[in-house]
């Protein structure tokens, strides 16, 4: 993989958080930044026009929202992809799924020839059947493996960090 343009793209929510408590990095961001520094990649962060509440049970109810009514969130800005050849794509888990902004980014984006590589965050559900959806819906993509995924609680310890650092080794990064 060495030569090739990586880019990191995540989404992540900082605030009151499940599992963390109140957190001005989401646990996703944490992962994302990490992958950054330790390979060089340029990044990018989904972040919703409309901010998510602070408060964790307002943002489940808008989340619950947005996804009983299969809503595609608007973003702020955008990356051109084309010029990429590896993606390391991040998100938490939210109630079994993608959070309804990624999907948006996700249809925006041309996948063909991309090489992608999954990551994250949850607390308990692994990564919840979402590396199918990215395949399903990353027309075009490569994945590689079973990405990586972890605790949020956890991605925030050492160990996580740790098992990160094995997970990038895996790949050569």
């Amino acid at each position: 993989m060495s030569g090739q343009k990586t880019l990191v793209i995540y989404f992540s929510r900082a605030d009151e958080n499940y599992g963390v408590g109140v957190v001005e990095q989401g646990s996703t961001e944490l992962l994302a930044k990490a992958i950054v520094a330790r390979t060089g990649a340029d990044e990018f962060k989904i972040e919703p026009v409309e901010k998510y509440p602070a408060n964790y049970q307002a943002a489940i109810e808008r989340a619950t929202a947005e996804r009983n009514s299969d809503a595609r969130p608007e973003y702020i800005g955008d990356v051109d992809i084309t010029n990429y050849d590896t993606i390391f794509f991040g998100y938490p888990i939210w109630w079994g799924d993608l959070p309804m902004c990624v999907y948006n980014f996700i249809e925006k984006h041309d996948w063909n020839g991309k090489t992608v590589i999954p990551f994250n965050t949850h607390e308990g559900s692994g990564n919840s059947g979402t590396y199918e959806t990215l395949k399903d819906t990353m027309l075009g993509a490569t994945l590689i493996g079973d990405g990586f995924n972890v605790a949020g609680s956890v991605a925030r310890t050492d160990d996580g960090i740790k098992r990160l650092d094995d997970f990038l080794s895996s790949l050569g990064r």
